[in-house]
């Protein structure tokens, strides 16, 4: 009779459309039915794109009734308390659909006729537990995992555990600082009791703390309550914890809370495009609860995983990206879920997943699990419930034995999350892990079903950055005198594996070379004689010192593309072009100068010279300044041999230098690499 009234309604809401309707994108909606005291909720949904080589695609529903309570039922049943008109939520999710996740639906459920006390009595009883224990305070349930593009819909649960009447602040943190973009962006919160949106602060405005605040209750046992029951942290602490952690919050404001009461509260968040850079990765949102009277401080971290597509049986990393400095020092979480679509409950299900290179997997840590049991004892069959791990070359094999794991498609099984398990483990670096990608995939397999084999979860390494210092000596075999030290800086990627880029840039050290030579030069003038009058001839001589003093203002080296392998941890070759800008003055001082100049005459026809004496005279010291500055391209190639990724190393680099004349150059140095 229910699936005959389903097709009713799936009917007659299609009849409403033309038929060559087209639609954008895919959105569900969903009919209501009043029978009695019972409201009748059916959906309306697109056609599923089957994933190929997927078991046969479904789709998973979740429904708000508009009065605080919930259901994950295909169509629910539901009792009003009141006449009020509600607005209704709609979510559908599609499992192992290849379609675009069709939009959720909300609308306003026509008034029913009052509801007998006989038909409230049972309200809200069948509505699945958000709360992780029944004496918790607080708790959250995402209806699905976050998916690039599509609205994610959360359910807060919380409740007063306390003997008197409650109020307080929820806060909600999401968009974790540990990732590079935000992944959320709040669309909105749907309250029933009252709750008020609080404006963007961090800041506690509950009341000062008040030690006798409920002496005089009258209830027994409060005052003792209240004496004992201390929060953990105070709630200025707890913000600042979280506001540490997290770029987003928002936050309500609630009244009334009665001893035991529990109430629900609906927000949905839009995942960024952005997201699907970190698919596969671990995340968190927190909620946070403060009394007013400072009594209750209570936090709840819910733990996602993203994920490209909703398939039941994946893999999740806790880190999509990490940092490879003080690698030994941090740890992996991988979680695998999964889920029995058999037509019967499985007894066995075995999962193996790849230990990537550079994990230690005798270190393994089972974190967490579902169903609940108890680890296998190393020898020896058991006949209770156990997980059994067991090693095999690069992967380890976990065993769920003699459990019961319900089918999807097994008779009498409506609730679909008894039909899915997982298991958390953690997995710690081994101290030669690489730098190079942590791949790891897992198979499923239930009973002696086919395996059915995950998504890849895969963690990336942060290029990092890696400062050096550097000292050297340049040696110019074809000029000696240019010889000279310099100092350095380097800045690459940190302890990489694969070939990387490498930037330089090198100061040499201010240089003065003084040259000293003696002035001997000699000067002869001829002026004929004309008209009978004789040949003149002078001689004239300039003896003194001269001192050229040579100054280096600037010598600047830059590397600016440097392609580098380390081959292992002590070895490690480059290439790359190198550009030096050089500015030098010359400064020529000439002291000490004399003249000396001889006069003589030689006559017409004849071929002897009458000579005077010589005139000596003293000359005026001189000093000239002049700056030459040069710029030239190099290339080189060079061998590094010591802690080539992080420490101490050598290295010799010859150099061939490009201008007018090309030369050659060879640089020895030694350096630091933080």
């Amino acid at each position: 009779m229910k699936k005959r009234t389903l097709g009713l309604f799936a009917l007659l809401h299609l009849a409403t459309f033309p038929l060559g309707a087209q639609t954008l994108e895919r959105q569900v909606d969903f009919m209501t039915r009043n029978i009695g005291d019972t409201t009748i909720f059916a959906p309306v949904l697109p056609p599923l794109v089957q994933m190929a080589g997927a078991p046969q695609a479904y789709y998973e529903h979740y429904w708000e009734f508009g009065d605080g309570q919930f259901s994950f039922a295909e169509s629910p049943r539901h009792v009003y308390a009141d006449t009020s008109s509600r607005e209704a939520y709609y979510l559908a999710t599609g499992k192992y659909d290849n379609g675009k996740a069709p939009k959720p639906r909300k609308k306003n459920v026509a008034r029913v006729k009052p509801k007998s006390s006989g038909a409230m009595a049972d309200a809200g009883s069948s509505m699945p537990p958000v709360l992780p224990t029944a004496a918790a305070p607080l708790g959250i349930r995402a209806v699905r995992n976050p998916r690039a593009g599509e609205e994610l819909a959360c359910i807060v649960a919380y409740a007063n555990r306390t003997p008197a009447s409650q109020s307080g602040t929820l806060y909600l943190f999401y968009n974790q600082k540990d990732y590079q973009h935000p992944h959320f962006t709040f669309k909105e919160s749907r309250t029933h009791y009252g709750e008020s949106e609080l404006a963007k602060s961090l800041g506690w405005n509950g009341l000062p703390f008040l030690p006798n605040g409920w002496a005089g209750l009258g209830q027994e046992g409060a005052d003792w309550w209240y004496a004992a029951s201390l929060p953990d942290r105070e709630p200025e602490e707890a913000l600042s914890e979280l506001e540490t952690k997290y770029r987003s919050s928002v936050s309500w404001h609630f009244d009334g809370l009665m001893p035991d009461e529990l109430r629900h509260l609906f927000f949905s968040l839009e995942a960024n495009a952005t997201m699907l850079a970190d698919t596969n990765a671990i995340i968190t949102i927190s909620g946070l609860l403060i009394s007013d009277d400072r009594r209750v401080v209570e936090q709840y971290d819910l733990e996602m995983e993203i994920v490209a597509s909703h398939d039941p049986n994946y893999i999740a990393v806790s880190h999509r990206r990490t940092g490879f400095r003080g690698i030994r020092g941090k740890d992996l979480v991988y979680k695998v879920h999964f889920q029995n679509n058999g037509e019967g409950p499985a007894s066995k299900v075995a999962i193996t997943c790849d230990v990537p290179p550079g994990l230690n997997a005798s270190r393994l840590q089972v974190l967490d699990l579902y169903p609940q049991c108890l680890l296998c004892p190393d020898q020896g069959a058991t006949e209770w419930s156990c997980l059994d791990t067991s090693f095999q070359d690069g992967k380890v094999v976990f065993t769920f034995q003699n459990i019961y794991l319900p089918g999807t498609r097994q008779e009498g099984i409506n609730d679909r999350d008894s039909t899915k398990g997982f298991v958390k483990f953690r997995l710690l670096p081994d101290k030669k892990i690489r730098k190079q990608r942590l791949d790891s995939r897992a198979e499923i397999v239930f009973d002696k079903n086919p395996p059915i084999r995950t998504n890849q979860a895969t963690t990336a390494f942060k290029p990092g950055f890696s400062p050096g210092l550097m000292a050297g000596w340049n040696f110019f075999p074809d000029a000696p005198e240019q010889n000279h030290a310099a100092f350095g800086v380097s800045v690459s990627p940190f302890s990489p594996f694969k070939r990387f880029l490498q930037a330089e840039l090198w100061l040499g050290l201010p240089e003065k070379q003084t040259t000293n030579e003696l002035i001997d030069e000699r000067y002869q003038r001829t002026i004929p004689g004309q008209n009978g009058e004789p040949t003149q001839i002078f001689d004239s001589l300039v003896m003194g010192k001269r001192t050229t003093i040579e100054t280096s203002r600037v010598n600047i080296g830059l590397v600016p593309l440097e392609i580098r392998k380390n081959w292992s941890d002590f070895f490690s070759t480059g290439a790359g072009v190198l550009i030096t800008l050089n500015s030098r003055d010359f400064e020529t001082r000439e002291t000490g100068r004399t003249s000396t100049v001889r006069q003589c005459l030689m006559f017409l026809g004849s071929t002897q010279l009458d000579c005077f004496d010589p005139v000596e005279s003293h000359l005026e010291d001189t000093a000239v300044t002049r700056r030459v500055t040069t710029l030239r391209t190099a290339v080189f190639a060079d061998l590094h041999i010591g802690s080539v990724r992080k420490g101490p190393a050598l290295a010799l680099r010859p150099i061939l230098r490009f201008g007018d004349k090309p030369s050659f150059q060879v640089s020895a140095f030694a350096y630091w690499k933080f």
